[in-house]
């Protein structure tokens, strides 16, 4: 009987896998989100842009304003670099995320895109410049001062990502119609070299799980001499490169062109989920790419409701399994209204709305503050 009872309990500890004594799950960090962050880009004319802090356990926001208009958002070490266009020279805010406070600004800077760390000391921002080819500037956070001469890349430079000593510069050219990406050398800031993802208007790029270059291609549209009518448009794809050759891994070909209703945030990666979340705003559509199988996983539309128009911001909360999307308001029309408030609906994975909070005019970017606990 004692043999028998001994058995047993080693048979129990064997299939709870070690729950009697504290389970491996229970023991392992878990990534909580603990707030949201919105980017809400304003009406450039009025330069009213502004942060929407949310927080997801009690649903209270806040605001803090920045006028000037808001491109995109990058975290970093509790802080969020906000790159702002203004009417004369641009520049990157600093926000200290937990006082929701003002810690100083980057200046100097042309027509500030996006920002991509290196390293605390270290961060490289894209800017654009009319007439010609774009600039990548290297920062010192640290000190919020720029620490080398400006770097050409191709015309109107968009997303960027630091991988391996690389920086990637989607080149996103004139209404869609770049083709590149540009790589530099972080050590020495010269570029190192073009890669050809066969895609228009690559627009943001990400390194995933396996070490893949993540290229989203919005598509370009080509109009007449007056700008009367669309007499060319090409569809999205998103491209999964091998980094260092350039060669093409996987290609996913969209029947609508990508990118958000206001020219902001087209895409957000998750990589605790291996999972991509992509828009196109003029559709409502939310595209979910599985990063590891390099496929398409789903596909959400968003109805169509009378105070809101199109899609302009898109973030995935792995721990909570919540899709973030911004809207922004409509007007009288149905046609987006850059002056008065959006919001930002949350989702389930299924794409069923589970609430809304109300944000800025133009929404433009969503991070999530995260924790690991």
């Amino acid at each position: 009987m004692r043999r028998w009872l001994l058995l047993t309990m080693l048979s129990l500890l064997v299939w709870s896998g070690c729950d009697l004594l504290g389970s491996d799950e229970e023991d392992a960090d878990r990534l909580v989100t603990v707030g949201v962050v919105v980017g809400n880009g304003g009406n450039f004319s009025d330069q009213n842009g502004s942060l929407t802090f949310y927080n997801p356990v009690t649903g209270q926001t806040s605001t803090l304003a920045l006028n000037a208009f808001v491109q995109s958002l990058t975290l970093h070490k509790g802080r969020v670099y906000v790159a702002l266009n203004t009417f004369s020279v641009g520049q990157v805010a600093v926000v200290d995320v937990a006082a929701q406070q003002l810690a100083g600004r980057i200046e100097g800077l042309p027509i500030p895109r996006y920002v991509a760390f290196a390293s605390d000391q270290k961060a490289y921002v894209t800017n654009m410049v009319f007439g010609g080819n774009g600039l990548v500037f290297a920062v010192d956070p640290s000190n919020r001062t720029i620490v080398a001469d400006s770097i050409e890349v191709g015309p109107f430079p968009e997303g960027i990502v630091v991988h391996e000593g690389r920086v990637y510069v989607a080149n996103y050219g004139s209404l869609g119609a770049g083709r590149t990406i540009s790589v530099l050398d972080a050590a020495t800031d010269r570029v190192i070299g073009t890669l050809e993802p066969g895609c228009d208007g690559p627009k943001a790029v990400f390194v995933d799980d396996e070490d893949e270059l993540v290229v989203v291609c919005q598509g370009k549209t080509v109009y007449n001499e007056d700008y009367s009518a669309v007499i060319e448009r090409t569809n999205g794809q998103v491209v999964f490169m091998n980094p260092q050759t350039g060669a093409v891994v996987a290609r996913l070909t969209f029947e609508v062109q990508l990118g958000s209703v206001n020219g902001t945030q087209v895409a957000y990666y998750a990589p605790t989920a291996e999972e991509l979340y992509v828009i196109s705003g003029s559709n409502r559509q939310i595209f979910r790419i599985d990063t590891d199988a390099n496929a398409l996983a789903a596909t959400f539309t968003l109805p169509e409701v009378s105070d809101l128009a199109g899609l302009s911001a898109i973030a995935y909360d792995a721990a909570q399994r919540r899709i973030y999307v911004a809207r922004l308001a409509a007007g009288p029309n149905g046609a987006p209204d850059y002056t008065a408030a959006g919001a930002v609906i949350i989702l389930d994975r299924d794409g069923r709305q589970l609430g809304r909070f109300t944000v800025g005019p133009a929404p433009s970017h969503i991070e999530l503050v995260q924790e690991t606990r």
